[in-house]
């Protein structure tokens, strides 16, 4: 059997820690996987499946997953360390802090396949480092690391991060259009850039879905979000267009789920557009389908994406979407008929909007193509497969 170490910074909320869970749960009964969290923490730690052996983070480790707020709970001194080693990030680079980091903890050695599946910001933040410690700390016949974005358009895209990608003997890409654009910033690793679609739990979702929660008014028109508040997920020029919207259309509201950096600003832009009663903050959920079956359509005004999680998540439930262009929403879901894609501009979200508001039966027509889908994981297990099995 085939030993296999995933590397990721944690298990908290958001499609990257969702995404390895569920690939763990498909393929671990054929395969021995260790998985290594630099800090063992987060809702999706408890879904994990038995059999996978997770392994202790060493030193200084946690500092590369561990959110600041919880680092000053625990300690001072490594709050302390921590913001020095951001901020030496932030002005000189992320190489030599994580250089020191790794040297507190121990080589792992003797699995066939090591991935790092979490990406970097940037070469200048301090978190994350999975690719770093997969390179540098773990000795493995093949290194395989995972793009979970738009590549060309994400702020990782530097020299530094560049040079990284060409260590790695795999790079895998979770949708087609995510691996057109790291290839149109690095063409000369086709040869070893390989699609491989994030796996879901399709039962598991649907079980979910019929849990209690709020109610929606079902007069109204209601758009759900969900995704963490950060400036490429669009939130804040959504709300420009809701300001214009709403006035007009008194039947729509916009739940948002989610929390993140952008978080205050949202609320109180929401705050001074007196739209507080039509937009409604619902927090970080771990349970957000009972919201999404109740829901007209999935609102995603997103500037860039790879291939986001809810798409396939919206379909399970039969949710409508409403999405901008970005690299995979044509191929995902305006080619698939389940829902509007948009220009990528406040304009065209506005437009778009404005069309599903006043052509209603649109909805019903997009409900019925997603409750249409034929969904499962044997796809994206067999690209496992052959990524893995190095077949070209």
């Amino acid at each position: 059997m085939k030993r296999v170490l995933f590397v990721c910074n944690n298990l908290d909320h958001g499609g990257i820690p969702k995404a390895l869970v569920n690939l763990l749960r498909e393929i671990h009964r054929d395969y021995a996987v260790d998985l290594l969290l630099f800090y063992p923490w987060g809702p999706y730690l408890k879904d994990i499946p038995s059999d996978v052996r997770i392994l202790p983070s060493e030193g200084l480790l946690p500092l590369l997953g561990m959110p600041q707020a919880i680092v000053q709970k625990q300690s001072k001194k490594q709050a302390a360390l921590r913001a020095f080693l951001v901020i030496w990030s932030r002005l000189f680079g992320n190489q030599l802090p994580r250089k020191w980091i790794f040297s507190t903890t121990s080589e792992l050695s003797g699995y066939d396949t090591a991935v790092a599946f979490a990406q970097d910001n940037s070469s200048r933040a301090f978190a994350i480092g999975c690719n770093a410690y997969v390179l540098q700390k773990v000795k493995a016949k093949q290194k395989v690391t995972f793009v979970h974005c738009d590549f060309e358009q994400y702020g990782g895209n530097t020299r530094g991060n560049r040079k990284v990608y060409r260590e790695f003997d795999r790079i895998a890409c979770v949708s087609r259009g995510c691996r057109e654009a790291f290839l149109r910033v690095m063409p000369d690793l086709a040869g070893r850039t390989k699609i491989v679609y994030n796996c879901t739990d399709y039962g598991l979702i649907r079980k979910l879905a019929e849990e209690s929660a709020e109610e929606f008014e079902k007069e109204h028109c209601n758009l759900v979000s969900v995704s963490r508040i950060t400036p490429e997920k669009g939130h804040l020029r959504a709300l420009k267009v809701m300001k214009r919207v709403m006035p007009e259309e008194p039947r729509l509201h916009w739940f948002v789920i989610g929390d993140g950096p952008c978080l205050e600003e949202f609320q109180a832009g929401i705050r001074e557009a007196g739209l507080s009663e039509r937009i409604h903050l619902l927090g970080m959920k771990d349970n957000p389908y009972c919201y999404m079956r109740q829901a007209d359509a999935l609102f995603l005004p997103s500037f860039h994406e790879a291939a986001p999680m809810v798409f396939d998540e919206a379909k399970t439930l039969g949710l409508p979407v409403l999405t901008t262009e970005t690299t995979s929403s044509a191929r995902l879901i305006g080619l698939t008929g389940c829902g509007l894609v948009c220009e990528n501009s406040e304009e065209g979200i506005e437009k778009g909007l404005r069309k599903i508001l006043k052509e209603p039966e649109l909805l019903e027509q997009f409900r019925k193509k997603a409750e249409a889908q034929q969904l499962d994981n044997q796809v994206p297990r067999e690209q496992w497969e052959r990524l893995i099995r190095s077949e070209e």
